[in-house]
Parts: C-alpha cells; structure tokens; sequence
C-alpha cells in the first residue's frame, strides 16, 4: 500500500474541516476514538425507541460562516454541520476560492418537522393526496423557503453560497459511500485539471426521532449520530500537504477491507452519509501523524481511496 496504483488520480490533503460529536480537531477526535470514549448518550427525544441513545454535536456556531445571521434558519441540520466543516478545511487555502470545486456526499431528505402539514391537509381528499388539491390550496399553503431545509443537495449550496464557491461540484446522496464517490469525483476533477483544489467530504445526521427510527427498521443495530467530515484537496506539491490520497483504479481489490468506514460507530454512531468521509478524515489524521497507509472503502463495489503519507 505504500504507492498509488499507477495512472489513479492522487492529491494532496492540504486541510480538514471536522464536526462530530467528540469535537471538531481531528487529531484530538482521532485520540479520544482510539481511546474507547464514546459520545452515544441518553437522548430524551429518542424515548419512543428501544436504545433512546445518539451522538449528538453541540451546537455549531454558524455565526462565523454566515453571510446573513438570520439565514440560520434555512439550514436544515446537515448544512448546519456542512458548512463550518467547509469553513474550517479552507483554513488552508490562500488563493481565491470562486474556481474551488466542492463534492459533498448527503443523506435522504431531511424532515421538515411539520412546516408542510397544512399544505399535505389542505391537499387531501377522503383521506387520499389529491393532485388537484395539492396544485391549488395545497400549493398555497407550502412554505415557499421549505426547500432549503429539504432539498438533500442543499449542504452544499449553502456552503457554496456562504464560502463564495463557484467551481465544479456535485452531491452523491446515499450511505456511508456517498461521501466516497465525492472525494472520488474531487479527484479526477483535480487530476483533469477543472479546478485548482477542491473541498470533498459528507454531511448527515440521523439522530432526530425519525432518520433513528428508520435507522432500526432498515435494520442497522448501530446507535444514530451526526457529523460533517471534509477534506481541502489540493495538486500534489502544494506546500503544507498532511498526506495523500489516491483512487483505486480497481475497487475490486478492496473487495475485503479493513471496515474502517464502521471502525468510529461504537464512539460517534452511524453518521449516514458522512461515514465514509468521517473514516477517510481521521485515517487522514492518523498518517499525517505518522501513522501508517490505510484503505478506506464503502459500497458494492466498493468505492476504495487509499490513505498515503505526504
């Protein structure tokens, strides 16, 4: 594992942006993790559940990477981790960021917790949808500002809008591997040349009553939690490089890997989406700190990047 396989797309991390439930500096995640401390505690809204535990982040303060502070409110929790995370990864970038590509893998579509209630009332007929209901008095009703909560994507509009990024992007949304095929798209953007660095991670929280309660009916016995995990992926070169990451040009090669992406869940808890990016970000850490190269993969096939000193 000590180099990349020839002709895969390789760049340097250059910076790390982090909110988990144990903080949001890597290294001091990664030790605390390695230590067996666990953030998974009794929630009181998750009563209604057999295990009512979840790993839940404190706050973010968003203050800092607002434009508007009233725009708080559009945010649905998954953005709200995304963009201090982004925020915090571009620490490291010195040059102009409006060409910055940002890839960020996202969960199902956040619940808007009752805003669209009376437009879903106002829409029924004899206990059924009605299209022609929800086309007139239905619409009427909506919220027009929902979709901003709602949209998946929206995690990385909000950042890309917040931070002034302009450059390629795109959302995966799905499991722990959605996060993986971003830092993958972030690659070959980096290796074709479309943009001069990008933010790649994920972004995703399943600890409110409903995303924990679907987490036991799709039959997942990990506890729910919540986290954004991005990476400033930059040309290898670039000065201040922590490691290196490469794409396996076979991802059947990584068909039995260490389950690094499940490795963190006893201490942070199912993170959705963002677990491939959490497992890829603190195995960053680990070989920034001398540590040796790992592999960190997800999915069928799997998605496999390979974790590499600087």
């Amino acid at each position: 594992m000590g180099a990349p396989p020839s002709g895969s797309p390789v760049a340097a991390v250059v910076g790390m942006g982090l909110r988990c439930a144990l903080g949001d500096e890597p290294a001091g995640v990664l030790a605390r993790v390695d230590a067996g401390e666990t953030a998974l505690l009794p929630r009181a809204h998750l009563q209604p559940l057999p295990a009512p535990r979840a790993a839940v982040v404190e706050g973010p303060d968003l203050r800092p990477w607002l434009k508007q502070r009233k725009d708080a409110k559009l945010l649905a929790r998954p953005s709200a981790l995304a963009l201090p995370a982004c925020g915090a990864a571009l620490a490291a970038w010195p040059g102009p960021r409006l060409d910055l590509g940002v890839y960020l893998g996202v969960g199902a579509e956040p619940p808007d917790d009752g805003a669209s209630e009376a437009a879903l009332a106002a829409s029924a007929r004899d206990g059924r949808l009605d299209p022609a209901l929800l086309a007139g008095p239905g619409r009427d009703l909506y919220p027009p500002l929902l979709p901003l909560r709602t949209l998946p994507n929206m995690a990385l509009a909000h950042a890309a809008i917040h931070l002034d990024l302009g450059g390629p992007n795109g959302a995966w949304a799905g499991g722990p591997e959605a996060s993986l095929h971003a830092v993958r798209a972030a690659l070959w953007a980096l290796h074709e040349g479309r943009c001069p660095a990008a933010l790649a991670g994920g972004s995703d929280s399943l600890v409110a009553l409903g995303p924990a309660r679907d987490l036991r009916r799709l039959g997942h016995s990990d506890l729910p939690g919540e986290a954004a995990a991005v990476l400033l992926l930059a040309p290898v070169g670039t000065p201040g490089a922590l490691c290196r990451l490469a794409l396996l040009a076979d991802p059947g090669a990584a068909a039995s890997p260490p389950d690094a992406v499940a490795a963190h869940r006893l201490a942070l808890g199912a993170c959705g989406a963002a677990d491939g990016a959490l497992a890829l970000l603190l195995a960053c850490a680990r070989v920034a700190a001398g540590g040796p190269a790992a592999l960190v993969a997800a999915g069928s096939p799997p998605c496999a990047i390979q974790v590499l000193p600087a």
